[in-house]
């Protein structure tokens, strides 16, 4: 009987323990995270020189859209490196994926939703080389078969200047020509 008293009083002590461990666990965890919570406080923001917000589901949609693959097995990607513009398949999976999933949220206006090439023209706005400052070329959109003519125009307009995008989105597909995703008006 004495054992089983001395037993129990073992126990207790390991219970009591393990229950000041976990609460001290617990507090040190709560001090750091407000600690990290106020000392990076003005690190938290995800900043751009010229978008002050991010879409990230329509980021991660379209890195989705370009490891589609088509009935051939082709990726999305592989087509728009080795073509000149959208294609059937590439152009009509996007007006499902990009107008579908986003038009509601950029002002139920199919027009403020753009993908399509954009071509680096290696001249700045001048019409010289920009070659010592590689910024501030100049970048064209393509028009396409299935979102039209990029909504802001040209970026050396007046109007590609004035219009900035809520969100926009781009892979590098050569050194020359990108994919980009424009939405524009939340």
């Amino acid at each position: 009987m004495r054992e089983l008293v001395k037993n129990k009083k073992a126990q207790t002590g390991d219970t009591i323990t393990w229950l000041v461990a976990t609460v001290v666990i617990v507090v040190v965890l709560a001090v750091s995270i407000f600690a990290a919570s106020a000392f990076f406080h003005n690190e938290k923001d995800l900043k751009s020189n010229y978008f002050k917000s991010v879409d990230t589901l329509a980021s991660k949609s379209l890195f989705s859209y370009t490891v589609t693959k088509d009935a051939s097995g082709k990726l999305v990607y592989q087509q728009l490196k080795e073509e000149e513009n959208l294609n059937y398949f590439n152009g009509n999976l996007a007006l499902k994926v990009f107008r579908g999933l986003f038009q509601k949220d950029y002002l139920n206006n199919p027009n403020n939703i753009w993908l399509g090439f954009v071509i680096n023209t290696e001249e700045n706005a001048n019409g010289k080389p920009c070659a010592p400052e590689p910024q501030f070329c100049i970048f064209n959109s393509i028009e396409n078969n299935y979102f039209g003519k990029r909504v802001a125009g040209d970026r050396n307009t007046e109007l590609g200047y004035h219009t900035v995008p809520f969100a926009d989105e781009k892979i590098m597909l050569d050194d020359k020509r990108n994919l980009e995703l424009n939405l524009i008006g939340k």
